[in-house]
C-alpha cells in the first residue's frame, strides 16, 4: 500500500521484481563492509516507499554490520511476500475488508420489528 493506497496485483508483483533485485545485489555485492551505509539506508527508504510501514522492517539490516548473515536473509523479498499475503495475492486468500466498510450482503433489509431488536 503506497500512501493509502490499495496494491494492485501487477503492483504487487512488480513491487516483488524489485524486491527480488534488491536481494540479490544485497547477496552479492553488498557483503563488502563498507558498503553497509551506502546501500541499507536508501533501500530501507525504497522499501517504505513501496510497501508503508511494514518497510521499516528492512532496518534490521543495520544491526548486523558484519554483513555475513543478512546477505543470506532475504528481508526485502520476505516483507514484499508478507505484505502480498496480506493482501490477498497469494496463495488464494481473500484479502480482510477494509476497517469500516459495512460487509452486510445486498438485499432488502429487515424491517425493524421487536423479532429483529
Amino acid at each position: 500500500m503506497l500512501f493509502g493506497r490499495k496494491m494492485s496485483p501487477r503492483g504487487f508483483w512488480i513491487r516483488l521484481a524489485i524486491c527480488l533485485a534488491i536481494d540479490l545485489v544485497d547477496f552479492t555485492i553488498g557483503r563488502g563492509l563498507i558498503l553497509v551505509p551506502i546501500e541499507e539506508v536508501p533501500v530501507a527508504g525504497i522499501m517504505v516507499l513501496m510497501f508503508g510501514f511494514p518497510g521499516l522492517v528492512y532496518l534490521a539490516e543495520i544491526a548486523e554490520l558484519t554483513e555475513q548473515f543478512d546477505a543470506f536473509i532475504p528481508m526485502a523479498t520476505l516483507i514484499c511476500l508478507w505484505v502480498g499475503w496480506q493482501n490477498g495475492f497469494l496463495a488464494g486468500r481473500t484479502p480482510p475488508p477494509p476497517a469500516g466498510k459495512d460487509i452486510t450482503p445486498p438485499g432488502p433489509k429487515p424491517r425493524n420489528s421487536p423479532r429483529n431488536w
